[in-house]
């Protein structure tokens, strides 16, 4: 049979090769032309991927999974989504003592994902989730022709394969880690943590296209049971969307010049204390530790002291044995923006003498070994000239900021200009918004917290290069060994 279906997919090609052969030159529609080609060589490579997972199944009485054995062989149909269109074919599965869970080898050792998608189709479900909402996703493929599927598969089928990874998440995370390679010319690592606002739905948010207020658990929860924590959003009292911090990370190689090479993302849905994404920021800046003990580290971030509360930390939990030179820097635009406010009060607001101002003071911040004490200085005695209660409380607001950032030993930026260290945050604030920013705040967009950690795992895995590497290795919690 797929002998057959093989040659007449070959046939057809045949036949329209014959029919452009007769066509006129001036009256060739290469709309429709590209159209029929695409639809002739889809139905060849259904024909040709059949014959294949074929040969993937088995015929004898009994099998061999992973080493246990399975019997009562039946031969039941079964449809399978490839880049080519559906395919329907039979196949054999197999039941431990004729009862229980069902096992197809075929699937198995092919590597079939949830039981209905090929590894191609399902790389090219997740990137396009990762890249756009699930119904511009569904358009984009239906034109391109290739891995046509609904919106409702670009919905649950990259959440399953989620659910799955979250399951998995240590020992996946750990391989992704170790296929990582750190840049040769590497000497100074950026270790860096932010946070993002999100859209998600709130506790009294109805399910959309839901025709009841009480909907069965997703799909994905019914396989792989409940993922992750709960979202805060769950018990913030908040009638439909309501708004929550998510966390992005990053680590960020490099040179002795300062030229950066490579970054590695994370990103987490909101959850108490950020604990996954920091876990992971951890478990990361460790691994390059471990096979690079004399790397240097930055930790940085903005003001917020949640966040410095887990980089101080990490920093405390380093081994002995790591022998880089370490230091913190808050983020020096951070610094820039409260300097600014204080010159706006000390001179007036977008004069030139608070720009003037603001530009000497973020120099001698920035250039000079003891600047920020000669800053604050300067600041403090302009108090009692400033006049207005807002500018009054707004170069208050900028000494406090500066000086106690200063205090925490934050600030130390001639020393690490001088080393070629990154001075701010950029890296991990674009994090934010190429992560989170351009993919999920949309018009009308909310996120329940699995689907806008699916979008911010493969959205990441996309940025930090491990895309493939991701795929690889959730392509192989499908596979098992199967032997007559």
């Amino acid at each position: 049979m797929n002998n057959e279906q093989v040659e007449t997919a070959v046939s057809a090609l045949a036949e329209f090769r014959r029919e452009i052969s007769t066509m006129a030159a001036d009256a060739i529609d290469l709309l429709a032309v590209e159209r029929r080609v695409q639809e002739l060589t889809n139905a060849y490579g259904r024909a040709l991927m059949r014959e294949v997972m074929a040969r993937a199944d088995a015929s004898a009485p009994e099998v061999s999974i992973d080493g246990v054995g399975w019997g009562n062989r039946r031969v039941t149909p079964g449809t399978y989504e490839t880049i080519f269109g559906d395919i329907e074919m039979q196949r054999a599965t197999y039941q431990r003592s004729g009862r229980g869970r069902v096992a197809i080898p075929l699937e198995l050792r092919l590597g079939i994902v949830e039981g209905a998608y090929t590894p191609r189709v399902a790389r090219i479900l997740t990137k396009a989730v990762a890249l756009m909402p699930e119904a511009d996703a569904e358009d984009l493929l239906d034109e391109v022709g290739v891995a046509k599927v609904s919106k409702s598969t670009l919905h649950r089928v990259p959440r399953a394969m989620a659910s799955r990874y979250e399951g998995r998440r240590d020992i996946i995370e750990k391989a992704l880690r170790g296929s990582d390679r750190i840049p040769e010319q590497a000497t100074t690592i950026q270790v860096a943590l932010d946070g993002v606002m999100v859209p998600q739905d709130g506790e009294h948010a109805r399910a959309r296209g839901r025709k009841t207020d009480d909907p069965a658990p997703p799909r994905h929860e019914q396989r792989y049971g409940h993922v992750g924590p709960e979202p805060p959003s769950s018990t913030d009292g908040t009638l439909g969307r309501a708004w929550h911090e998510a966390a992005v990370g990053t680590v960020a190689f490099f040179d002795r010049d300062g030229n950066r090479l490579k970054t590695t993302y994370l990103a987490r849905m909101p959850e108490p204390f950020k604990a996954t994404l920091t876990a992971g920021l951890e478990a990361e800046m460790r691994a390059i530790v471990e096979e690079r003990p004399d790397i240097n580290i930055c930790f940085a971030s903005d003001g917020a002291e949640p966040q410095w509360a887990a980089l101080g930390a990490m920093r405390a939990r380093l081994p002995a044995w790591a022998t880089g030179h370490q230091m913190t820097l808050v983020d020096a635009f951070h610094v820039a923006e409260y300097v600014q406010l204080a010159a706006n009060a000390v001179e007036g607001e977008n004069t030139s003498g608070a720009k003037v101002l603001a530009a000497t003071w973020r120099e001698t911040i920035k250039e000079e070994t003891h600047g920020v004490p000669r800053v604050l200085r300067v600041m403090r005695s302009r108090r009692a000239k400033t006049s207005g209660k807002t500018a009054r409380t707004d170069l208050a607001r900028a000494i406090h900021y500066i000086a106690n950032q200063h205090r925490l030993g934050r600030m130390a930026y001639p020393e690490a200009l001088a080393r070629n260290y990154p001075i701010g945050t950029g890296i991990t604030e674009a994090a934010a918004k190429t992560v989170v920013g351009t993919r999920m705040k949309r018009a009308g967009a909310r996120f329940s917290q699995h689907g806008g950690q699916t979008v911010m795992l493969f959205r990441a895995a996309l940025l930090s290069e491990r895309f493939d590497s991701l795929h690889q290795e959730l392509h192989a919690t499908y596979t098992a060994s199967v032997a007559a």
